[in-house]
């Protein structure tokens, strides 16, 4: 990766760090459905009516829009709102990187690394050191399920986003969620009525619609464009296992603002998720370079 995509991705990884304090804020105001649905509208408008719809057939804008939005997001903000702690929320949902990974070896049999593969079991051990850590009490089995399988939905829609390829990220995350939108309208009214819905909207405070705000145009529109952007220019297994550190993030936040106590094995796991992500951004060199000296001593 070049310098430029490495602060990018680092940019990325705050701010979806970040993400998970401004979801609590806004479930503290909003059902799942209305929040989502919100979040999407934000989106959506004025940008559909002025970024031109990228060269992609519907089908895959609404595999898109599925999986990476509307299945993910309904999920992640069920699992929050039902009392998942937003630090282990964020360590759960981070095994994205290991199913989008698994999926693009058997779709695309696209090969994996040693430092690639070293990266993430070292990552697999830092975040079950911090899962320890975070671990009190009986955690809600529903929202241990629904983090899950929202970490599987990420997972699917970073598949179709490689398999789209090369296209405007900004424009493909606009017009993917137009049926975000859609499916959002329907299960909000479906749940709680025009009524129920607007009556949400109207007893909103600053905080929910800082919330929403975060959520669609900062953690959204500038988050997912330049994830995009990543997927489309490097292979699966360079770019998402770069996501492990979003946990570690979310849990410093949590900490600091939601008052969520840090210990000996959140900070022991974090340093370990550290060394990995120097091992996966660094490691292919290393490797190299060993090979080179071995040939080198051999000849």
């Amino acid at each position: 990766m070049s310098k430029k995509d490495i602060l990018l991705a680092v940019m990325v990884i705050l701010l979806w760090g970040v993400n998970f304090y401004f979801i609590r804020l806004g479930v503290q105001e909003l059902s799942p459905m209305v929040l989502g649905l919100l979040r999407f509208v934000c989106l959506l408008v004025p940008a559909v009516f002025i970024i031109k719809r990228p060269a992609v057939a519907w089908y895959w804008l609404i595999l898109y829009g599925l999986t990476i939005s509307f299945g993910q997001f309904t999920l992640l903000f069920w699992a929050i709102w039902v009392g998942m702690p937003t630090g282990i929320v964020a360590l759960i949902h981070q095994s994205q990187a290991f199913f989008t990974v698994l999926i693009a070896y058997f779709l695309w049999q696209e090969s994996l690394k040693a430092n690639h593969l070293l990266a993430m079991i070292l990552a697999g051990v830092g975040l079950a050191l911090v899962g320890v850590g975070q671990y009190q009490g009986k955690l809600p089995m529903m929202g241990l399920l629904l983090t899950l399988v929202a970490a599987l939905s990420w997972a699917i829609g970073n598949a179709v986003v490689k398999k789209v390829g090369q296209v405007n990220a900004l424009s493909l995350v606009i017009w993917g969620n137009v049926i975000t939108v859609l499916l959002f309208a329907v299960a909000s009214m479906a749940l709680h009525g025009v009524a129920g819905v607007v009556q949400q909207i109207e007893g909103m405070t600053w905080r929910g619609w800082l919330s929403v705000g975060f959520l669609a145009y900062v953690a959204g529109l500038m988050g997912y464009a330049s994830w995009g952007s990543l997927l489309a220019r490097y292979s699966t297994g360079t770019i998402t296992p770069l996501a492990l550190l979003i946990p570690i993030i979310a849990l410093m936040v949590a900490y600091f603002a939601l008052k969520e106590p840090l210990n000996g094995w959140h900070w022991l796991g974090s340093a370990v998720v550290m060394m990995a992500l120097v091992v996966q951004v660094f490691g292919g060199r290393w490797f190299k370079r060993g090979q080179v000296n071995e040939s080198t001593n051999v000849d």
